[in-house]
């Protein structure tokens, strides 16, 4: 068996971490509406309410400090960014089994927004150091972890709210948070060179860096859209699924519309890199967006929980290769050395989608009913699909030629 070169070592203990760190995060969603209800609401539109201010509180956060968390990550490193990530996680995480009231488990949320932001910083970290030719593919492995970990964490958080309840279930996520945390340290070689000050400049320098290159802005004003498709969706699933009258628990059930979902999309992510290869990278994206959107629009009448799990699997067979061959495109038009800028800014997109939709679809949801905000989020995907083929083009030559010399040998 061939010995694996440092960047492919980088890359699966990255995906490994993230699986268990996120899977442990994703314990919670499938019973995060129930847990609001346990600390006092019990009307269902303000359920659906709050369980969107949940994830507003922490995408806002977030949306603040991932391009500053990005910013010093390309003056200080990648990997010190990423243990820092998962300290805060583990942190806040076991906080928020402590809750007394939603309002302390909203601040506890925003807190977790200040102090996490893992996925910018495992992407820049397995980025910046993987050969050009293989990026596409290190992403599509990283994102597979990622939709795993979406898989396994709502499926067994379904499982063990049901059985030990919610707060002990909460309480159990810093210990995966804690193992990832010693994964990266330990395995994990970074050979980052720190820049002088002329090279690494000003925090606002680096972003109008960023920011002047217009096919970089358009990503990562994607990133927003197609993140927040499934976070509109995430605080309505288990609303549907109860709307049902199961006979099964809907924490259940719930997690197993999420696993449906991370299922194919992990699938999908690690697929992706191929695709990208025959169709280019613009091509893939196109064809993952509109047929992702075109997936939502039929889960709007669905009748019974066997048709919603299955809609959300097809779902996932097109929406889980958005991300990587977006992040393959970021990467690609970075400026030089400013990687973890660029995934910083994007990051704040991926926040601000977490901040507007969950809290969106908690008030579509209540004004229009549950299965009504499907068809929304489907439209919305389908205009982003149409945005790329408009907007988006490869990278060019000169474009490739611009990229920062890497800390590894190709």
């Amino acid at each position: 068996m061939p010995k694996l070169e440092t960047w492919q070592k980088n890359v699966f203990a990255v995906a490994v971490a993230q699986f268990i760190a996120l899977g442990g995060g994703n314990l919670v969603f499938p019973f995060m509406p129930f847990y609001v209800e346990d600390l006092g609401v019990h009307d269902k539109g303000q359920i659906a309410l709050w369980s969107g201010l949940l994830g507003t509180a922490t995408g806002s956060m977030l949306f603040i400090f991932s391009p500053i968390w990005g910013s010093l990550a390309d003056r200080v490193g990648r990997k010190p960014i990423l243990l820092r990530a998962y300290v805060g996680a583990m942190v806040t995480m076991t906080l928020q089994g402590l809750a007394q009231n939603v309002w302390q488990l909203v601040a506890l949320r925003a807190l977790q927004g200040i102090f996490v932001g893992t996925i910018p910083a495992a992407t820049a970290l397995v980025a910046s150091s993987t050969p050009r030719h293989r990026v596409a593919y290190a992403l599509g492995i990283v994102q597979m972890g990622l939709f795993l970990s979406q898989f396994a964490g709502p499926l067994a958080g379904g499982v063990l709210a049901a059985s030990i309840g919610f707060r002990t279930t909460f309480l159990a996520t810093g210990a995966f948070y804690l193992v990832s945390f010693f994964l990266v340290l330990f395995m994990v070689e970074e050979h980052f060179e720190r820049p002088t000050a002329e090279e690494r400049g000003s925090f606002a320098g680096n972003l109008r860096l960023v920011a002047a290159r217009r096919p970089l802005l358009v990503l990562i004003g994607l990133i927003f859209f197609i993140n927040a498709a499934p976070s509109f969706a995430r605080p309505i699933i288990p609303l549907v699924i109860d709307s049902f009258d199961p006979r099964m628990s809907a924490e259940t059930l719930s997690g197993l519309a999420f696993a449906a979902l991370a299922g194919t999309s992990a699938v999908a992510a690690l697929m992706s890199s191929r695709l990208s290869s025959r169709v280019g990278y613009r091509n893939a994206l196109a064809l993952a967006t509109l047929g992702g959107g075109a997936a939502y629009l039929p889960i709007a009448v669905a009748g019974n929980v066997p048709s919603l799990i299955l809609l959300m699997a097809v779902v996932g067979l097109f929406s889980g290769g958005m991300v990587p061959t977006a992040n393959a495109l970021i990467d690609a038009w970075a400026p030089p050395g400013r990687q973890a800028s660029a995934f910083g800014l994007s990051g704040s997109a991926m926040a601000l989608a977490f901040a507007v939709a969950p809290l969106t679809g908690g008030a579509v949801a209540s004004a229009m009913g549950v299965h009504a905000a499907f068809a929304v989020i489907g439209a919305v995907t389908l205009a982003a699909g149409v945005s790329v083929l408009v907007l988006v083009r490869e990278p060019d030559e000169e474009t490739a030629a611009a990229e920062p010399v890497r800390s590894h040998a190709d």
